[in-house]
């Protein structure tokens, strides 16, 4: 079935990203429509890692709009008033909120927005399609159902990282942790032995989750370094998540931009918040104290190779140290790969683009290294071969490879991002069309 009706936005995800889109095309008084395709049956934020006592990492005041305008309704603080929990929540003193606490912040304000989203519509496929006004996106869904558009803005989030060896075994008992609950809840009343594969802070604490868990045996972590290390919390280097820093970062020719995301790694990746450090290290000295081996650390460690036991029955892992090339086995009834997601890039890990644009793949605007130019508005110019109207596409939240950290799925940016692309929007398509056609010109 196809909408025949030409929304002036399409919105695939609903998201955080998107729901400060959303936010933020109401508040700067944008006058066109905008439809959101989600393929959650609900809004959701995180619900397979709501763990107990997990929190956001994030200063909640750098919320959906607080940023760019401090009245808004849409506020982290407007929303603890509102459900009567402001008082509460200034009593604990705490220096983050619990992430359910965050999720409910987000559901508040997505509910505000029902009406412009489709949910349970999971987008499949994304090319361009001719209509007697000019070409337009088509957007097509898991059943059936087609989405046209003048502009895409693609706020999924990234694709998850699945480490080449683990790929012919996902499943049941092997999975990304970004499916950690709903896939640990098949398992619910059998004794288990499972194997978390990452150094990250999702690791530790779903390594923790599994420990208050009575069906548990045995959790064994696995990662290359030397352990869990402590996440670089400085205020200088978490000026990866200001605004500043992406006009900073933008410009530089993509080696220096290689470099400088590998020197600042631990700010945000395979690296944990001293609180879960401390619970881990805890545990682990009692369960010495104890003489039990039901959490087992195997540092300097990777998975060479899996299959299955001689039964068939669990996930039977290689391990190989980095160091020594010494190989050891590990039988696991589950495997979490707490392994961070996928960047665009040309390495091993990475993606040319994000998968959804596999179809107008060839319009795209590319770098010299073969991926989409995104520009500093987050729009990537797509071609289009006739029509008054330019075909105009944003990626909201998947370009830490051009635009830094602070796109790497956090918080912090998501006002001053939905900022740069509504502002993006809101200029005239004619004005567009002239820029592109003075640059044509210049390359002649």
């Amino acid at each position: 079935m196809t909408d025949q009706k030409i929304h002036n936005i399409l919105g695939v995800g609903f998201g955080p990203a998107n729901l400060s889109l959303a936010v933020t095309l109401q508040e700067l008084g944008w006058t066109g429509g905008a439809r959101y395709i989600e393929r959650a049956d609900d809004f959701q934020w995180q619900d397979e890692q709501l763990l107990d006592g997990a929190d956001i990492q994030n200063n909640p005041f750098r919320d959906l709009t607080m940023p760019r305008n401090t009245s808004s309704a849409y506020t982290f603080v407007n929303y603890l008033a509102a459900q009567g929990r402001l008082t509460d929540y200034l009593h604990l003193n705490a220096k983050f909120p619990l992430r359910r606490e965050y999720a409910g912040y987000l559901r508040w304000v997505a509910d505000s927005f029902h009406d412009a989203v489709d949910y349970g519509q999971s987008a499949t496929g994304l090319s361009v399609v001719d209509t007697p006004d000019g070409e337009v996106f088509r957007l097509e869904t898991d059943n059936g159902r087609q989405y046209l558009g003048e502009t895409v803005v693609i706020g999924t989030g990234r694709s998850p990282r699945i480490p080449e060896v683990f790929r012919r075994s996902l499943g049941g008992t092997v999975f990304h942790a970004t499916r950690y609950l709903s896939s640990l809840r098949r398992h619910e009343g059998r004794s288990l032995r499972v194997a978390v594969v990452g150094g990250s802070q999702s690791a530790i604490e779903i390594v923790l989750d599994l420990l208050g868990r009575s069906n548990v045996e045995q959790v064994v972590s696995i990662q290359r370094g030397i352990g869990f290390r402590l996440k670089d919390t400085s205020p200088y280097s978490r000026q990866v998540f200001l605004p500043d820093f992406i006009d900073y970062f933008y410009p530089l020719p993509p080696e220096t931009k290689r470099r400088l995301r590998a020197e600042l790694r631990s700010v945000n990746y395979a690296a944990c918040d001293q609180d879960v450090i401390d619970r881990l290290a805890s545990v682990q000295h009692e369960y010495r104290l104890m003489g039990s081996d039901r959490l087992l650390l195997k540092p300097f460690s990777e998975v060479a190779a899996v299959g299955r036991d001689g039964g068939g029955s669990v996930n039977r892992l290689v391990l190989r140290d980095v160091n020594h090339g010494t190989r050891s086995v590990y039988d696991a009834d589950v495997v979490v790969l707490a392994t961070g997601f996928r960047d665009f890039g040309l390495g091993p890990d990475d993606e040319p683009y994000h998968p959804l644009l596999a179809g107008i793949a060839d319009r795209l605007a590319l770098t010299d290294e073969g991926l989409p130019d995104v520009a500093r508005d987050y729009s990537v110019p797509v071609e289009r071969s006739y029509g008054g109207r330019p075909l105009r596409l944003y990626l909201n939240g998947l370009c830490e490879a051009s635009h830094g950290m602070g796109d790497a799925g956090a918080l912090a940016v998501l006002s001053a991002r939905s900022t740069d692309i509504v502002e993006s929007l809101m200029l005239e398509p004619e004005a567009l069309v002239g820029e592109e056609r003075l640059r044509d010109e210049a390359l002649r």
